[in-house]
């Protein structure tokens, strides 16, 4: 049984323990609570991180030609567009209009270890996060890596963003940490983004225990016109260090994020 009316009290007393309940039902052997506490997840969690932290950077907005019906018709565009025809189709006519260029965000996932518990609470409410600061031109992946890398939702994916939580309530992950690895299929997505600004956001405690040094991994970030952001799951020194190093290299900043009710506040400072 699901008694949504009690879930949505203890949101209000105690979010962390909430969310991390919501998880736990969301991965339930029984279909048919898993499937209601799915369902509860993206009408929750998602508007809750929106009231809870800064909402979506609106960007510039800049006047661009485009097919789009705007402001007024691009006499010269168009005449390019029919260049040694003698006749004008509809689809040839261009137009100046308003418009907010888009964004991309890619989470990338440290999956090591026993994905449960606080970790992969943390994991469901950054990408509720960064689902809710999503709009309609915006693009949004999750990568997941242990030993190998998996991603969960392609960048070029179709599907609302609202539908980004299921993929993560499935994750099950391995023992190694590969963060190489990680970094390189982030930034595969990146390359397939049509968005200019591309945002990788890495939540991790830093540490790999496999694979390549990571650092040079993310130092290529700039061929792909990515930052590499990194939202540290642990307050030490040595972690704290490694995250540094990760984010310096990738041009992008670090944040501590130790509850999962700090994600959209950590979002928002990497993002600034």
């Amino acid at each position: 049984m699901l008694d949504e009316d009690a879930l949505a009290r203890r949101f209000d007393d105690d979010p962390d323990g909430a969310v991390a309940l919501l998880v736990d039902l969301a991965r339930a052997t029984d279909p048919e609570l898993r499937r209601r506490a799915r369902a509860l997840g993206s009408r929750v969690l998602i508007p809750m991180t929106r009231r809870s932290g800064p909402g979506r950077s609106s960007g510039a907005v800049r006047l661009v030609t485009s097919r789009k019906a705007g402001l007024d018709l691009d006499i010269d565009a168009a005449v390019e567009a029919v260049a040694g025809r003698s006749w004008l189709a509809p689809e040839d006519l261009r137009w100046r209009r308003w418009e907010r260029p888009g964004r991309a965000y890619i989470l990338l996932v440290d999956a090591s270890g026993s994905v449960a518990g606080s970790p992969l609470t943390t994991a469901v409410v950054t990408a509720a996060a960064l689902a809710g600061r999503c709009g309609p031109q915006d693009e949004l992946a999750v990568v997941a890596f242990w030993s190998r890398a998996v991603v969960l939702r392609a960048v070029t994916s179709l599907r609302p963003h609202e539908t980004v939580l299921d993929a993560l309530f499935d994750l099950r992950g391995g023992d190694m940490t590969d963060l190489a690895a990680g970094l390189r299929t982030a930034l595969a997505q990146a390359e397939l983004c049509g968005a200019g600004r591309r945002d990788i956001l890495l939540l991790t405690d830093g540490m790999a225990t496999a694979g390549d040094d990571p650092v040079p991994v993310a130092a290529t970030a700039g061929a792909s016109g990515a930052a590499v952001h990194v939202l540290a799951l642990v307050d030490e020194p040595e972690a704290n260090d490694a995250c540094r190093r990760i984010a310096e290299a990738g041009g992008g900043h670090v944040a501590m994020l130790l509850r999962p009710s700090d994600a959209p506040a950590a979002i928002a400072e990497v993002l600034a």
